[in-house]
Formats: structure tokens, C-alpha cells, sequence
């Protein structure tokens, strides 16, 4: 059996209680979803939390957090692919969900706009 790898910011992913918008956008690599989230106040992201089933995607998400929790909702527009790839400590050259943790996070963003 495979060893399962885990990631330094892997404890930032987990369900929030409370959140003000959601989203989940399904990964076409693996078929697995990718649920991230928002809980905004003052147009200040406070907590961003989720799900996700694979270490990869976890880490994508872990360290999605740790770079925009605090973000107001506008400059969070700006975060990319690319300021994920650039922070995450292993790229998965086979997989995407680096850009779909990235879309799902927009999602969320685009929800809690429409009020969704």
C-alpha cells in the first residue's frame, strides 16, 4: 500500500461550521470533488475552509488558505493557478487540481457576490 503524503499546511483543511458562501467543482482528472468554503466579514476573508479526497488536492487547498485567509473579497480575485503553483511544496505534473482548488475557491468567491 502506497504511503499517503502529507503537506505542512494539510491542518487548514477542514469543514467550517459557519461560512457565507460555498462551492464544489469536480476534479475531470480524478472524478473527485473539491468543496472550498468562504466566510466573509466586512469584505474581509476571515476563515476559508472545505473538503477534498486526495492528499494532492489537500495540499492545493491547505495552501490556498494560507495565502489568502485575511484577503479583502476584491484582491482575492487576483489569486491565480499560478500563486498557488509557485507556493505548493510538491506540483503534481500528471494533475490539475491545483487550477481546480483555485476554480472552486472563484466559485465560492462568485457565490457569495450573487449571494448564492
Amino acid at each position: 500500500m502506497a504511503t499517503k503524503r502529507t503537506y505542512k499546511n494539510d491542518g487548514l483543511v477542514k469543514p467550517l461550521e459557519a461560512f457565507s458562501a460555498k462551492a464544489v467543482y469536480g476534479s475531470t482528472f480524478c472524478k473527485r470533488p473539491i468543496a472550498v468554503q468562504i466566510l466573509v466579514d466586512d469584505n474581509v476573508l476571515r476563515e476559508i475552509g472545505g473538503e477534498v479526497q486526495c492528499s494532492y488536492s489537500r495540499q492545493c487547498l491547505g495552501t490556498l488558505i494560507s495565502m489568502v485567509k485575511g484577503m479583502d473579497v476584491d484582491s482575492a480575485w487576483e489569486f491565480s493557478g499560478e500563486d498557488l503553483k509557485g507556493n505548493l511544496e510538491y506540483v503534481d505534473p500528471q494533475s490539475d487540481c491545483d487550477t481546480y482548488v483555485v476554480a472552486a475557491f472563484r466559485l465560492a468567491l462568485r457565490n457569495f457576490e450573487k449571494g448564492v
